[in-house]
Formats: C-alpha cells, sequence, structure tokens
C-alpha cells in the first residue's frame, strides 16, 4: 500500500513537471513572439504597447537619454515618434517642422493606395483598411565644438493581408549639420577636417567585414567608403561619440535597412575641428561666383540673403553709393554674412563719359558711405553698364570685376526663365554670374538657383575668393576680371 501511495506521488511529481515546462515555454514564446514580429495591433492600448517595445529595441541612433514618445493613432495611418527634449529652440522648430513633413507625405500615401485598394474591392463591405505605421525616432547631439546634428531615423511598416503580420517596408535616415550659433547650415567640411572620409573608411570597412557575412555585403560597397563628396556625409557628433550612416541597399543587401557605424569620438582624432570654421573653399573643387548690381536692394536683397545664409554660401553685392545710407540694414546684413561688398559708383554714370577727377569722386564717395556702416571700404569694383577703359580702371582704385554670364534678370522679369538660363549654362565652374538684388523676380529666382548649384556639385564664393583660387593670387586695383 505505502509503495502504491508512493508511485501515484511520483508520477503526480512528473506531470507536475511537464506541466512547469509546458508553462514555461508558453510563457517564453509569449514573450519572445512580440519581439521576433512586429504583429498587427489589435486596439490603440495594443498599439501603444507594440511602439514602445519597438522603440527600446532600435539601436540605429547613439543614445541621448531619456526620450519622449507621442503617438498618433489610427486603424490606418498611424505614427509615433520618440524624441529627446532638446534645449535649443531654434532646433526643436526645425525638427518639428521635418517630422510634420514626413507625417504629411505618410498619410497622404497611404490615403491614396487605401482609396485605391478600396476601389478594387468594389464593395465597401468587403473592404477592410490594412494597417501601416511610421515609426520617427529622433535626436539632436551637440559637438561642442559649435556644431549641433539632427538625426531623424523612420522605419515604415505595412500589413501583409494574407497573415496579418506587418513587415517592414522602408528604412531612412537624414541628418542635419548646423551651427549652435545662428542655427545655419553648415557643410561636412565645416566640422570635420580634410581626410575624415579616409579616417572614417578604415573603421567601417573592419565593421562591415567583422559584423555581416559577406554574402550580405553588396559587393559595390568600396564605392560608399571612398574618400569623395557625398561618402560619410550623413553623421552626428556628440561629446564622445560619432556615428556614421549608410543608406540602405549602398555597402548591406537593403533587407538590412539602414547601417550605423558607431566609433568613439578620440578614434577621429583632429579630423574633428576643435571648432567649426565659418567657410570652407576647396580650391580643387568647382566654384562660381554670383553677383548682384545696383543695390542695396531692401526687402528684395534681404531675400536673397537669407537664402544665402540657408545654404551657408556667399554673393558680391555691388552698391550703388547714394542708396547706401538709406538702407544701412540691409548693408551690415550682407556685410556681417561674410558677402563681398562691391563699389557700383556713386550715381550709376557711365564713367567712360566722365573725367579721371569725377571718377575718382563717384568711387571715393560711395567707398565712405559703404565704410561708415561696415567699417571697411568696398574690395571690389564693376563700372556701370559694364562700360571702361584704361581710365577708368586707372582711376577707380580697386579691381575691376565684369561678369561671364548674364542672366537678362533686369530684362525678363521672370524668376523661372531667370533659373532656366542658368539651369541651361554648361560649365559655370569659375564663371562670374551676373544679376541685380533690386528685382524681386531675382530674389525668387535665387532661391531656385542656388540649391541648384549645390546640388550640381558647385561651391559658391565670392568674386575675389573665386579669382584667388582659380588664378593663385588676390584681385588687384587697375586689372580686370
Amino acid at each position: 500500500m505505502g509503495d502504491n501511495t508512493e508511485r501515484r506521488k511520483s508520477k503526480w511529481n512528473v506531470f507536475l513537471a511537464i506541466l512547469v515546462v509546458l508553462f514555461a515555454a508558453a510563457s517564453i514564446s509569449i514573450y519572445i513572439a512580440p519581439q521576433l514580429l512586429f504583429n498587427v495591433y489589435a486596439d490603440e492600448d495594443d498599439f501603444y504597447g507594440r511602439v514602445d517595445q519597438r522603440f527600446r529595441s532600435m539601436n540605429i541612433l547613439p543614445d541621448v537619454g531619456r526620450r519622449v514618445i507621442t503617438y498618433d493613432y489610427s486603424n490606418s495611418a498611424a505614427t509615433a515618434i520618440r524624441y529627446d527634449a532638446s534645449n535649443n529652440e531654434a532646433m526643436a522648430v526645425f525638427r518639428d517642422q521635418r517630422i510634420k513633413e514626413l507625417q504629411k507625405d505618410f498619410k497622404d500615401r497611404i490615403k491614396e493606395e487605401e482609396s485605391s485598394r478600396k476601389k478594387q474591392e468594389g464593395d465597401d463591405l468587403l473592404y477592410r483598411p490594412l494597417q501601416h505605421v511610421l515609426l520617427i525616432d529622433t535626436a539632436v547631439y551637440d559637438s561642442g565644438t559649435g556644431a549641433l546634428t539632427l538625426a531623424i531615423y523612420t522605419e515604415e511598416y505595412s500589413e501583409n493581408e494574407s497573415d496579418q503580420t506587418m513587415e517592414k517596408t522602408d528604412t531612412s535616415i537624414d541628418t542635419w549639420l548646423m551651427a549652435k550659433d545662428d542655427m545655419r547650415s553648415i557643410k561636412p567640411i565645416q566640422a570635420m577636417a580634410p581626410g575624415y572620409r579616409e579616417k572614417a573608411a578604415v573603421f567601417a570597412k573592419e565593421y562591415l567585414n567583422t559584423t555581416y557575412d559577406e554574402s550580405k555585403l553588396t559587393g559595390n560597397e568600396a564605392t560608399f567608403l571612398q574618400d569623395k563628396d557625398g561618402n560619410f556625409d550623413k553623421f552626428v557628433i556628440s561629446a564622445d561619440t560619432v556615428a556614421f550612416f549608410f543608406d540602405p541597399g549602398t555597402v548591406v543587401d537593403e533587407e538590412e535597412g539602414v547601417i550605423a557605424v558607431n566609433m568613439q569620438r578620440n578614434y577621429m582624432g583632429a579630423t574633428v575641428r576643435n571648432r567649426i570654421v565659418d567657410r570652407f573653399v576647396d580650391p580643387t573643387k568647382p566654384m562660381v561666383a554670383l553677383t548682384y548690381d545696383d543695390g542695396p536692394g531692401g526687402k528684395t536683397e534681404r531675400q536673397i540673403l537669407k537664402c544665402l545664409k540657408k545654404y551657408n554660401a556667399v554673393a558680391t553685392f555691388f552698391y550703388v553709393g547714394n542708396r547706401v545710407s538709406s538702407d544701412p540694414t540691409t548693408v551690415k546684413m550682407a556685410y556681417d554674412m561674410g558677402c563681398e561688398i562691391g563699389n557700383h559708383s556713386w550715381d550709376h554714370s557711365d564713367l567712360t563719359t566722365l573725367s579721371a577727377e569725377d571718377i575718382t569722386e563717384q568711387m571715393d564717395k560711395t567707398n565712405n558711405a559703404v565704410s561708415k556702416i561696415t567699417g571697411v571700404k568696398p574690395t571690389v569694383f564693376r563700372p556701370p553698364y559694364g562700360a571702361v577703359n584704361e581710365e577708368v580702371m586707372d582711376n577707380a582704385g580697386l579691381p575691376t570685376i565684369l561678369w561671364d554670364v548674364d542672366t537678362l534678370d533686369w530684362k525678363l522679369r521672370d524668376a523661372e526663365k531667370v533659373y532656366k538660363k542658368l539651369v541651361k549654362t554648361d560649365k559655370l565652374n569659375g564663371k562670374i554670374v551676373l544679376m541685380h538684388s533690386i528685382h524681386e523676380e531675382t530674389a525668387d529666382a535665387t532661391e531656385k538657383i542656388i540649391p541648384m548649384l549645390i546640388k550640381r556639385g558647385y561651391q559658391i564664393v565670392t568674386v575675389s575668393e573665386m579669382i584667388k583660387y582659380k588664378t593663385g593670387e588676390s584681385p588687384k586695383a587697375g586689372e580686370s576680371y
């Protein structure tokens, strides 16, 4: 009897042990499944839980400490944003605007897709909107050297109608580099010294080779590890970290998404500048000089200046002396931005019709008017109408600047036509472009011209900078360029 009791106890213990193991296995599968698969969400609370879990597992952006998640729940086009509470108000405003643009683009696309699906169903009772999710992960980093970097990483998911799981359909990343003091956009070379790409490439190559199986590499990764413009331009710099980002399909198979290569900042050494430089001109790269006559141009010129500042570009403004004192704000704004100020005579006279004494007076009065506002005299001169002779050059006292490309903005008075005139002009490297800052249409054209030139790889420089880098010496008084 005692033996039977013991055998029953033993069997019961074994049964309990099996139940415990099965329960544990079930618990583990329940816990692990959501990590392995972003499932279709049942309701708003389920959406919040799954989003929070996904954000916790994201590791593309370097950690910035505590961050906040906001949600915009929808049955068909839900979004969630994780961000740090940046203490730079201007950067926060800029970041929030970018996020709004991403959300709007996402929702507009989904609305169009679902509208098309609904038409294909042909029966409102059969139609059910699929779930789509946009996750936005963003952070602001302070380099401590005068630069702020903003990173915005996104993941998109769409419901697979056949099994009601969420498939990751896209990942992307964008970074912005800005001067902390005035939030102007700056180029990588202003925060990083020449040679930074080569230094980063050594680390990135080793990282890719040790992290990914050779079959995962694109076979074309060397192209994106070269020391050339466009490579290693997406990055963030924090106090102790530098992270470079590669778009999907560049160095690793597209299915792997965005690739982040993080390294300790001290690895980059002196290739991270101790402080950002205001402007950097690479003499080996194409450059073009935009020039504007007949100013100061008041409101329209300030529109031009704001566009130049946005793209960290400069221009040369040739001022008519008798207009300077009536618009000191514009003159000072141009000078403070690093633009070059030129002399365009006192009253826009044809200087070839004047005596030597009168030419000198035209120049001196304009030089003094500009100097009263900026503290320095103009550095270059452009004769009105381009009318010049030896006597004018001899008495101008400044280098004479003409032009290579006349946009005819004064005649066309049409922003699109002025823009197209430059778009169709080949080989602008080393060329001086003539425009006028007093026309509203020219200001509108400038807002399209500058990003177009930058996209084509041109550096936008002052006339004197271009002459110096193209000829090997600064422009000289009495010479014509």
